[in-house]
């Protein structure tokens, strides 16, 4: 241990008067800082910092047990190499203050491809990310009793002239824009709509869409937990030439809560290391894994395939690479399939990538013109047009017009010119003569005469045969009611 304010190592006994030093630091020694203070460097080590720095030096490994250390002089930190952690290093001089550091200088490569090909894949998103990175997942104890469904869903309140809802909600199967309801579409659904009440009811039971399932996200069984992410230089994934991204997951035994197997019983925590090619696609992958961890969704609270133990923190169902090389049959690299494979199960729990998004939200925005577009069209039809005004147009209202009455809008001016002012010309039949024309005419008297009874008298039955749960009967009335629609 080193004798308090003489700098000097010394054996199991110490004496600043009689006992002579084992070893003694350097004028200027190292120091690191762990979880309680700063820590002395062996004098080895020590020396070894020293004449890297002295000499303009940038790192330095060394084994300290069976673990492999570097201490980064241009951003004065120690690195583990395996997992990426990081703590502060400094220098101090032999009065025991610290002393001023300066970082050494970068030597100039030679820029090649290979180099260019390495900053293209450090670059980017990364300056968006800071490294190291830690995140805590706290577990919820108690079930929420309220649902933010606004929040969650992102939903808008839609009218009649939204062509990507029904005309009836899908829960309650009333009529979807009834004056006393507040008709929604959720953000992620095409096609249906909800009465607000009827969503906000259904989603204190489950987080997803009653008609197709689409899952919102809200929390998922993931137990309470911290995830660290940081950048090595030094590991290289198989088959890539950038740094890799090191992910460490730290789970401490707990108590199961109510998203549990069993709640109230104990479980065992777990600790998993994992790795990202710090390039695009990692990069991606990573922002994605940080959203589904705050989200509770990597891990759960189960029976481990490997070891059979139940009641312990497995996987759940996203797959990590835990080894940075020896293959996919070794959960490493080099794997091609990898990354769309976790892209389709992160997709799976609701978790999609920034340029999806961007793609969705710019589609949306089409989709909203090109009906904004369609309805004034349609408008435009209804309007009374002459013909002698008509080569007066310009091209996009004229376009409107022809969009409006159902006719072609490809050709040039002239063509489409000539198609409006003809369908503009044609004669509109009388609409009492078009109706009667369309009509078919009734097989015979009798089933003019009788066919609206009947159908009213197989309604009643119907519905009476369904209160007693007559099935044959049902089949029965059913069979006939289709015949005489058919007629």
């Amino acid at each position: 241990h080193r004798c308090a304010g003489s700098g000097i190592w010394m054996g199991k006994t110490c004496s600043s008067e009689s006992s002579a030093p084992v070893s003694t630091l350097p004028m200027d020694h190292w120091e690191w800082l762990d979880d309680y203070g700063w820590v002395s460097y062996k004098p080895a080590h020590s020396s070894k910092i020293e004449a890297k720095y002295s000499g303009g030096g940038s790192n330095v490994e060394f084994k300290f047990g069976k673990t492999t250390y570097v201490v980064d002089l241009s951003k004065m930190c120690q690195r583990n190499k395996k997992t990426g952690y990081e703590r502060k290093v400094r220098r101090v001089g032999a009065d025991g203050k610290p002393t001023k550091t300066k970082a050494p200088k970068k030597k100039k490569k030679a820029k090649t491809s290979s180099s260019k090909s390495d900053k293209t894949s450090s670059s980017g998103s990364t300056s968006a990310l800071k490294f190291p990175l830690t995140l805590h997942y706290p577990c919820p104890t108690k079930k929420p009793k309220v649902v933010d469904v606004k929040k969650l869903t992102e939903y808008e309140v839609v009218d009649k002239k939204d062509d990507k809802v029904g005309d009836t909600c899908e829960i309650c199967m009333c009529e979807l824009f009834d004056d006393d309801e507040t008709p929604v579409r959720l953000s992620r659904c095409v096609g249906h709509g909800f009465h607000l009440k009827c969503i906000e009811r259904a989603f204190e039971f489950s987080q997803k869409c009653p008609k197709c399932n689409y899952c919102y996200l809200l929390r998922g069984p993931q137990p309470s937990g911290t995830m660290r992410v940081n950048r090595d230089t030094y590991t290289k994934c198989s088959g890539y030439s950038c740094a890799t991204l090191t992910i460490s997951y730290n789970f401490p035994n707990g108590k199961q809560c109510y998203m549990h197997p069993h709640p109230g019983k104990s479980y065992t925590g777990t600790s998993r290391y994992a790795y990202l090619p710090d390039n695009d696609e990692g990069r991606r992958v990573c922002k994605l894994l940080m959203r589904g961890f705050e989200h509770g969704l990597l891990f759960a609270v189960g029976t481990s395939v490997t070891t059979g133990q139940q009641n312990t923190t497995v996987w759940n169902g996203i797959h990590h690479k835990t080894s940075t090389s020896g293959g996919s049959s070794n959960w490493g690299y080099p794997d091609k399939g990898y990354f769309s494979r976790v892209t389709n199960e992160l997709a799976s729990k609701g978790l999609f990538c920034e340029e999806f998004m961007k793609e969705e939200k710019k589609e949306h925005e089409k989709w909203k013109l090109k009906r904004q577009m369609s309805n004034e069209a349609k408008e435009l039809a209804k309007e009374d047009l002459n013909p002698e005004d008509v080569p007066s147009l310009k091209l996009e209202p004229l376009k409107m017009h022809l969009k409006g009455r159902g006719l072609k809008t490809t050709g040039s001016k002239k063509v489409l010119v000539d198609r409006l002012v003809e369908a503009l010309k044609k004669p509109t039949a009388p609409k009492a003569a078009s109706d009667s024309k369309s009509e078919p005419a009734p097989k015979s008297g009798k089933a003019e005469a009788g066919s609206a009874p009947d159908l009213t008298a197989i309604n009643a039955q119907l519905a009476a045969a369904m209160k007693k749960g007559d099935r044959e009967k049902i089949k029965e009335l059913m069979a006939k009611r289709k015949a005489l629609m058919a007629t």
